[in-house]
Formats: structure tokens, C-alpha cells, sequence
């Protein structure tokens, strides 16, 4: 899940952004900077957000390990990628991850993938 989506579902919860700060215990333009990218989101924070979200804290907690890596550093690209392709591997309900298979999400341009057989054998 990406921390966009769960501050959002997390806001929704508590009723506002602001609230929502309130129970971390900060300020919500701070939350507000977290959201947009402005603001670093300690890896604690996103567990604790995916906690009133009702998402996976694990998830969290390993994609706030993915975004301190740095994809221009050789060793930490190939943990990126690797950790990356672990968390893609299991979508949040819910979240509007791009799938390969299904144009409606990603927009593909391409359908091999999602036609029927129309001639069956």
C-alpha cells in the first residue's frame, strides 16, 4: 500500500487528516508533508498508520525500508529491486496496484492477455 493510500483510509477513520495527527501525536501539517512527499515518514509512523488504516503493518514497515534505499547506490538498487518485486507481489486489497492482466487498472494498451479464447478447440 502506498503511505498515500494509507493516511487516506487512516483520515478516514479518524474522522479528518487532522485528527488523525492528533492520535499519532503530531502536527497535521507535518502529516499533510508526509503525505505529499515532503516530509520523510519514519518507519515506525507508517506501521502506526497502517495500524488505524487496518492495513498490513509488515507491508509498511517494508515499504518504508524500499523508500530509505537509494536507487542510484549499485548494492542498495539490487535490494530495491529485489524487496520491490516482494511487496508488488502481494497487493493490499483494495489499493489500485498496475496490473499486467487487467486493462481497466493499468490502461494497457495491448489485450492478448485478457481476451477469451474465441476459438476453442
Amino acid at each position: 500500500m502506498s503511505l498515500v493510500f494509507s493516511i487516506d483510509a487512516a483520515a478516514e477513520i479518524a474522522g479528518s487528516q487532522n485528527k488523525l495527527a492528533e492520535m499519532l501525536g503530531i502536527k497535521g501539517p507535518n502529516l499533510s508533508e508526509m503525505r505529499n512527499g515532503k516530509r520523510a515518514c519514519p518507519i515506525g509512523m507508517r506501521a502506526r498508520i497502517a495500524t488505524i488504516a487496518g492495513h498490513d503493518t509488515t507491508r509498511a514497515i517494508l515499504e518504508g525500508l524500499a523508500d530509505k534505499l537509494d536507487p542510484n547506490d549499485e548494492y542498495e538498487k539490487q535490494a530495491l529491486l529485489q524487496l520491490s518485486a516482494l511487496i508488488n507481489a502481494f497487493p493490499e486489497e483494495g489499493e489500485h496496484e498496475k496490473s499486467p492482466v487487467n486493462r481497466e487498472i493499468n490502461g494497457a494498451q495491448s489485450n492478448w492477455r485478457n481476451r477469451r479464447d474465441s476459438n476453442p478447440r
